[in-house]
């Protein structure tokens, strides 16, 4: 008798959930930062590994860019560094022979200058021409001087890629790309890069390991940022058609991780698109195996466990049906063939952006 009063009480408290409460299934998703090279690479070092916290600032890996080695193995091409070497060379070379001639300039208005002042002492000329002359020798001589700043400036870039040569020069002469792995040499050759974190993280999963070759697009190390608007955290809620009158924009939701953790989100979209129900979640006596996507925000203000916040985390999506009646068909998003969008009056006080915090 126990047991029947047991089970009766059971499927009582079954029925008053299903009547009191609308669930759905779902999952949480979380955009990570994804470290990816932006060049064929091979890293040396990697000093973040799963489950380390990042900072700003923090190293994350070490690499050698093989744009240098691509350049050395291919014979019918001349290298970047020493075509701009040598095009710096003769800019430089131009720019002094102008100084020559700048110089030559000046010493003849001078000369000029000195005659008008003769010339006006005996009565022969005037002050007109001279004043010409002393403003030209003075555009001459400003011109000079801005000339020598750009040779100053020629000539230490001319060091500069003097340097990037003789680098060159070492990595070409004898080198292969099989050296790229000894982390000295590439040191001395200052061939070495470093990526560098600009925000606080935790590192969630590491790609590839030391000393690996990594091309143009690949992901190197993928970390979560500890904050959730940059993380774009989102639940996802699959809601099959016979459900859809349930939920809508602007409902308020409890997710449920487990017995111990849930938290409050509102509905931003409905029907984002269709995903294949997990088996899991799927009921033998329903045909239904696709739903649509409702897509619910977490609401600002609450402290959630970082464990149950990684993506691909199952939850339940659960709404009171105390709180809201069951959406009619001309309370959604309408779509008027051939027009398009429709949207009531009355629906757009629970549109998710009439409603922005």
């Amino acid at each position: 008798m126990a047991i029947f009063i047991f089970i009766i009480i059971v499927i009582a408290l079954y029925c008053v959930r299903k009547i009191a409460y609308a669930e759905f299934n779902g999952y949480v998703v979380v955009h990570n930062v994804r470290f990816r090279a932006s060049e064929d690479i091979f890293v040396h070092d990697i000093y973040k590994h799963n489950g380390d916290l990042v900072k700003p600032g923090d190293t994350i890996y070490s690499y050698v860019s093989l744009d240098w080695f691509h350049e050395i193995g291919n014979i019918n091409t001349e290298s970047e560094i020493v075509v701009k070497s040598r095009d710096l060379k003769v800019q430089y070379g131009l720019a002094y022979q102008n100084l020559a001639v700048l110089r030559a300039k000046m010493t003849e208005l001078q000369r000029q200058i000195d005659l008008e002042d003769h010339n006006i002492r005996f009565g022969l000329s005037d002050n007109v021409h001279k004043l010409q002359l002393e403003r030209e020798y003075k555009e001459t001589d400003e011109e000079l001087k801005a000339l020598q700043r750009r040779l100053h400036v020629l000539r230490k870039a001319i060091d500069e890629s003097k340097d990037a040569v003789d680098r060159l020069g070492e990595v070409s002469e004898g080198f292969t790309i099989q050296n790229v792995r000894n982390k000295q040499k590439m040191k001395e050759l200052n061939l070495v890069h470093y990526a560098i974190a600009a925000d606080s993280g935790l590192v969630t999963r590491n790609w590839i390991s030391e000393l690996s070759l990594v091309l143009r697009g690949e992901d190197i190390i993928e970390t979560q940022s500890f904050d959730l608007e940059k993380d774009n955290v989102y639940i996802m809620a699959y809601v099959t058609p016979d459900r859809a009158k349930y939920i809508n924009r602007g409902f308020k939701a409890t997710v449920v991780v487990n017995d111990d953790v849930e938290y409050t989100a509102t509905v931003v979209s409905m029907g984002a698109r269709t995903e294949p129900i997990p088996e899991a979640y799927r009921n033998n006596l329903s045909k239904d195996h696709i739903a649509a996507i409702a897509v619910l925000r977490i609401d600002h203000g609450q402290k959630i466990p970082f464990w149950s916040l990684v993506n691909g985390m199952p939850v339940l999506i659960r709404f009171n049906n105390k709180d809201y009646e069951k959406v009619k068909p001309e309370e959604y998003l309408l779509l008027k063939s051939p027009r398009g969008l429709e949207i009531p009056e009355e629906v757009k006080d629970h549109l998710y952006f009439n409603n922005r915090e």
